[in-house]
């Protein structure tokens, strides 16, 4: 898939932080660099049949304090079923969203967390929907 995903997170309508060791843990076995100069880190599936099944994450760390990130930029996602799991982890632990430009709808991992997402987020993309598990964050992203 070559385009990009976003994961933000919001409390009470604004943007919020979460911890960024919430995304470390998620993708802890699956990086392989990370760039602190552009907040890059690469999660690369090795075991994969695929040579590339590689994303890169663009954290949106907080200036003041890089162990908290707002969320981050999904850059050429893979198809590979563990990025989409990791994605659903972070959401089921965090108030945030995840969504990209089209026919896709902003996806949380529990229903409180819709109560947080901004409102001009939810007039733009539509209707948030809770999402069970990996393949259906996937699926959502390839219609878009």
């Amino acid at each position: 898939m070559s385009f990009e995903a976003y994961l933000s997170c919001f409390e009470n309508g604004e943007q919020s932080y979460f911890t960024t060791s919430i995304v470390n843990d998620a993708f802890a076995p699956f990086i392989t660099s990370r760039d602190p100069e552009f907040s890059c880190w690469l999660v690369t599936y090795q075991d994969s049949p695929s040579a590339l099944d590689q994303t890169d994450l663009y954290l949106n760390l907080d200036p003041d304090d890089a162990s908290r990130c707002s969320g981050f930029t999904v850059a050429r996602p893979t198809s590979n079923i563990r990025l989409f799991d990791s994605l659903l982890r972070i959401l089921q632990a965090t108030n945030s969203t995840i969504y990209c430009p089209g026919e896709c709808p902003p996806m949380v991992g529990r229903a409180e967390a819709i109560a947080h997402l901004s409102p001009e987020l939810v007039e733009a993309l539509g209707t948030p929907v809770v999402v069970l598990n990996g393949n259906e964050i996937r699926d959502r992203l390839e219609r878009s």
